[in-house]
């Protein structure tokens, strides 16, 4: 399987790697490395490009995250302000609420709004509508975590738009992505539908898996109405969903926690939120304030379908995986202990 693209001196293994995920799953993938700060792994394979952008799922979280994290260190807002002083109805259904809260995945607002279906999350007013007519799933927040799968970026999102006035997707192509030249986008433009590459492997009965048995949380945090002709139209691809729906390059990732490292975003990425047993995922999970996980070295964030994207700040390492075709995270994996031996060296 041909991979494409450069890899620095030493970190030539990381292109086998690479190639033998390729041959296992077709379709498109891409892999970017920076190694304190200096870019060592560019590499794409199968039906991807240079300039593809894949569809991140969860893996655009921390990015989401900071666009709020980027209001707080502007002076706009602090962590522990009140969300009522900005959004009242929703502090009305879950009284307590600081902007924290609402970063690290223990607002207590999990549930998906009424009807429950992902077509209806494209509908910015009637989604924080029903986030503020929603029970909450636990109560004082702050008591509990749970990953807030698909509420969590329209619950950073409007105190953005509140406090801004800009919608979310333009807040991040103005404020984060232009700026620093991420080819990050939550509401891809439609000059660049064309470089989205399809997503493979989102069958209704796989889609039915991930979501659980019913009566779970985690059923209840999932959406229905997921499939391939949702999430590849370009009512999807335009929409503004970020908790989930970002569309990016491997580069741009990458670029997003090498930036981190860097010192050029909110240390706070990379800070505490909250931890514990998750009552949607069913393990111990460290919530960073960017709306990412902290686990062991890595500060960053998977995706479904073996999305993946992380800071290893320890070795100055940055990496993001992305592919086309829905999987399992072992594929990442794989590349990533090829990644780690170049930089152990």
């Amino acid at each position: 399987m041909t991979v494409e693209g450069e890899t620095a001196p030493g970190w030539a293994s990381v292109r086998d790697a690479v190639a033998r995920v390729e041959e296992d799953q077709g379709g498109a993938l891409a892999v970017t490395a920076f190694h304190r700060g200096r870019p060592v792994v560019d590499l794409w394979a199968g039906t991807a490009r240079p300039d593809t952008l894949f569809h991140t799922w969860s893996a655009i979280k921390p990015v989401a995250g900071t666009c709020l994290l980027l209001l707080v260190e502007r002076g706009r807002l602090r962590l522990d302000d009140r969300v009522a002083d900005f959004w009242p109805e929703l502090d009305a259904v879950q009284p307590g609420l600081l902007v924290r809260h609402l970063l690290s995945h223990s607002a207590g607002l999990v549930r998906v709004p009424a009807p429950g279906t992902a077509a209806t999350l494209l509908d910015w007013d009637r989604t924080v509508a029903g986030l503020a007519g929603e029970p909450p799933t636990w109560t004082p927040p702050g008591t509990a975590v749970g990953e807030h799968a698909y509420t969590f970026g329209h619950l950073v999102g409007e105190p953005v738009r509140r406090i801004d006035g800009r919608t979310f997707g333009r807040f991040l192509a103005d404020e984060l992505c232009g700026p620093l030249g991420l080819d990050i986008h939550i509401g891809v433009p439609e000059a660049d539908l064309s470089r989205v590459v399809d997503t493979t492997g989102l069958t209704a009965a796989w889609w039915e898996e991930q979501r659980g048995s019913g009566g779970s949380l985690r059923r209840d945090a999932t959406p229905e109405g997921v499939d391939s002709g949702l999430v590849n139209g370009p009512g999807w691809r335009r929409g503004e969903v970020p908790a989930v729906n970002g569309h990016a390059s491997a580069r741009a990732l990458a670029g997003f926690s090498a930036r981190f490292l860097g010192g050029g975003l909110p240390a706070a990425i990379g800070q505490p939120g909250a931890a514990g047993v998750d009552l949607v995922l069913g393990r111990r999970v460290q919530w960073s304030l960017a709306g990412g996980q902290i686990d062991a070295a890595d500060v960053g964030m998977g995706g479904l379908g073996g999305q993946w994207a992380c800071a290893r700040p320890a070795l100055g390492l940055a990496w993001a995986f992305l592919t086309s075709v829905m999987g399992t995270s072992e594929r990442a994996e794989a590349v990533e202990r090829a990644i780690l031996e170049c930089a152990d060296v």
